[in-house]
């Protein structure tokens, strides 16, 4: 008798356990691809924030984002840079956006997803730069 009231309780119970083991997954490729999009939009930021003038600051800071995003489950990531002015004291300000493909637990989460990170970094006033033209 307890051997097929074992049967039936594993056969009700595995359902709910595996979609909640597919959950926890998905939840867990969901914050690693967050946290790696916001770690390479403070990085372009501030790859940007340190470059001598706004052409080598937008070429530096998409380099940047770009060898950092390689390593985390993101497609289509772009960046959007606001330099301002440039000038001493004057801020930096990063944008992102990424996709994160869900499709293999669709069960559970939506099958795409996409994300958003912003930085804002304060370009240094003691920087020795070249004054803006």
């Amino acid at each position: 008798m307890s051997r097929g009231q074992a049967l039936v309780e594993l056969a009700v119970c595995t359902p709910v356990v595996m979609l909640l083991a597919l959950g926890a997954v998905a939840g867990v490729q969901v914050i690693d691809a967050s946290a790696g999009l916001d770690a390479a939009t403070k990085a372009a930021a501030a790859e940007a924030a340190r470059a001598p003038d706004p052409a080598s600051a937008e070429t530096a800071a998409r380099e940047r984002f770009q060898s950092m995003v390689a390593s985390y489950p993101l497609s289509s990531a772009q960046l959007s840079l606001s330099l301002g002015t440039f000038a001493r004291g004057d801020a930096v300000l990063a944008t992102a956006s990424g996709t994160i493909d869900l499709a293999w637990a669709a069960l559970v989460v939506p099958k795409r997803l996409t994300l958003e990170s912003h930085c804002t970094i304060r370009i240094e006033p003691w920087r020795s730069r070249p004054p803006p033209p």
